[in-house]
């Protein structure tokens, strides 16, 4: 009876299986466990393009349902993997950034460092928080002032997210760490770098938080430091608070961590709150000892008042037409500023400005690195960046002059200043190099071109 009774158990389960059919024989392992597999790339703006799109609602931190088919893709650069950073992540792509804010704990989960991600905005919210750029819901608030409900921009609700984006490829930290750039605190105050830089994933080098005393913790719950909205915001040396601080959550990981003393290079997500720069630690390991700044072997950064042009000298290649006093010119806030358009009439003019004699003897490889920001007239192809180690007496030759490849060029768009690269490879192990900015314009056009921040490495 026993063998009859596991024989006939061993033939139901013989049937059962051959009922499942070839449809089970395997899982389907494709696409990803999170978000909608569904969506396909269609319409994708760059983070930028639809900042730009929602400035006015962004500027004026009031919020609006975007309601065309559009997309945007972009890297996660920081999440909520060390408490600090709450149901939000930062996504940046090579133009900007912006924060996703999701009513959802754990996001580091589906969401880690470096991980490509594909967002279907039609239906959700865009807003600015302080002005700070952000994708959401509504946040509803009864003002007990007023006795009224009021609306910003806010969480939306993990459901919702869960329809409109998808993972793209692997998750890679190193992506992450690629968009990171290098904080200008000269350009702090500067309206157009805090519109075009927060959100971003940046580092601001060689900082002393104020109150680092050796007993100090980043963030106590204890009453010694005043919070907003649970967070402590913590002082710089040197640096006005109304300007930037380091913004730490009582819930943080390491809200209790000992603050270091002395130098330190701190790395974080850069958000805003109106003017004010709040950085937010992703994890304890943003905050590393200062690393030593490499020596330049030659660098003018425009932006001195005592310097004003540095040893730059202006030369005209043309003499400047009647109506026309200057074409380069120093201005405190943007560096070395050249244009020839001046009461509503455009002039032609080739103006240099030209650096001093740079030793680059002994080197193997130099780079030149610069800011610069331009708008209207012919552009980029009226500016040109040239090098000689010819002996230079004051006069143009432009035949003893190289011209030099830029890496990137502003889009001529907006007064964003952009760093842009030229290899000196070619000039390096010559002494008596010099640099040249040369400006150009016809009577039909006439650009404006800003420069500031040069150096070679």
């Amino acid at each position: 009876m026993k063998q009859l009774k596991y024989f006939l158990i061993a033939l139901v389960c013989t049937l059962f299986a051959s009922c499942m059919g070839e449809d089970y024989a395997s899982p389907n392992l494709e696409g990803s466990p999170y978000g909608n597999n569904e969506l396909k790339e269609t319409n994708v703006l760059t983070i930028q393009q639809l900042k730009d799109k929602y400035s006015n609602v962004i500027n004026n931190s009031s919020m609006e349902e975007v309601t065309e088919d559009i997309q945007i893709k972009g890297i996660i650069t920081g999440n909520d993997i060390g408490g600090n950073i709450y149901n939000e992540v930062s996504l940046q792509d090579a133009t900007g950034a912006l924060l996703v804010c999701i009513a959802q704990g754990g996001l580091y989960g589906p969401l880690p460092l470096g991980q490509e991600v594909l967002i279907s905005l039609k239906g959700l919210m865009i807003g600015g928080y302080g002005q700070q750029p952000e994708i959401g819901g509504v946040y509803t608030k009864y003002d007990t002032k007023t006795l009224s409900l009021t609306q910003s921009i806010g969480r939306m609700s993990r459901y919702l997210w869960n329809s409109h984006y998808k993972l793209i490829g692997k998750a890679d930290p190193a992506r992450a760490e690629a968009l990171m750039e290098t904080f200008d605190i000269s350009q702090m105050s500067n309206a157009n770098y805090l519109a075009a830089h927060c959100g971003k994933l940046m580092k601001i080098k060689g900082v002393t938080l104020k109150d680092a005393d050796g007993k100090k913790v980043y963030a106590p719950d204890d009453g010694s430091v005043a919070l907003t909205a649970n967070c402590a915001n913590r002082a710089f040396s040197g640096i006005d608070q109304n300007s930037l601080v380091l913004r730490t959550s009582t819930y943080a990981d390491f809200a209790n961590t000992i603050m270091p003393q002395g130098e330190h290079d701190i790395v974080g997500i850069f958000t805003r709150y109106r003017n004010t720069w709040q950085i937010l630690l992703r994890t304890i390991d943003d905050v590393k000892e200062a690393e030593p700044e490499p020596t330049a072997l030659f660098e003018e950064s425009f932006l001195d008042p005592e310097r004003k042009q540095g040893d730059f000298q202006i030369i005209h290649a043309i003499d400047l037409p009647e109506g026309l006093n200057y074409v380069w010119n120093w201005d405190s806030r943007y560096g070395m500023k050249a244009s020839a358009y001046v009461n509503q009439t455009n002039y032609a003019t080739d103006s240099w400005l030209i650096s001093p004699a740079i030793d680059l003897s002994g080197k193997s490889d130099a780079t030149l690195s610069f800011a610069q920001a331009w708008r209207y007239g012919n552009g980029v192809d009226d500016f040109h960046i040239y090098a000689t180690a010819e002996v230079f007496n004051g006069t143009i030759d432009v035949g003893k002059w190289t011209e030099l490849n830029i890496d990137q060029w502003p889009d001529g768009t907006n007064w964003n200043f952009l760093t842009s690269k030229a290899s000196l490879k070619a000039f390096a192990g010559k002494s008596g190099v010099r640099i040249a900015f040369r400006y150009t314009s016809t009577d039909k056009a006439a650009a404006t071109w800003e420069i500031q921040n040069v150096s070679i490495d």
